[in-house]
């Protein structure tokens, strides 16, 4: 029953990370016409808040981080500070790491995308999360899942890292 449950938690962290960077259409409130960002990197902390069926977590706090065309690196902090989820996006794969859980997915960009319905190609899941426009707020929406989220202390083109590291205690989780 315990090993269910955990799968199951992983599951949906999985989605909800996955669900952040698949909307078919993100919507934002700006005042100011959508202007293109050309951006080589981008770092901000985020707060996110995300409906599932059967399911509500509000102010999930984290850092995303991007390399234009390159990589997208998402870090999620649950009780305490600590960190529960990480992810690294690049051109080919997704590699989820839930902390928590302590599982991790590891699978071909195309074929994570295939399964959820989301975006094919990296450019496509940053221009989602950029908004295409200088924004602090993006809404996605993924069928019945909904994520709301707020960007500060955005930062534009200072180099940064994507740590990720999967320890031998972990199980391999599949979609």
């Amino acid at each position: 029953m315990q090993s269910k449950r955990r799968m199951i938690g992983c599951w949906i962290a999985a989605m909800v990370l996955l669900l952040l960077i698949s909307s078919c259409s993100a919507k934002k409130k700006t005042v100011t016409p959508i202007t293109h960002v050309d951006f080589q990197w981008m770092t901000a902390k985020m707060e996110m808040d995300i409906t599932a069926p059967g399911m509500q977590m509000d102010n999930i706090s984290g850092t995303l981080r991007m390399r234009c065309d390159s990589t997208i690196w998402i870090s999620t902090t649950a009780l305490m500070g600590m960190e529960s989820l990480r992810a690294l996006i690049t051109q080919d794969s997704v590699i989820v790491v839930n902390r928590l859980e302590q599982t991790y997915l590891a699978e071909p960009l195309d074929s994570v995308a295939e399964k959820l319905n989301m975006p094919r190609t990296l450019q496509e899941a940053q221009a989602i999360l950029v908004g295409n426009g200088i924004s602090d707020h993006v809404e996605m929406r993924f069928g019945p899942y909904f994520a709301k989220i707020r960007y500060t202390d955005i930062r534009w083109n200072e180099p940064t890292t994507f740590p990720i590291k999967i320890n031998k205690k972990y199980e391999r989780m599949k979609l």
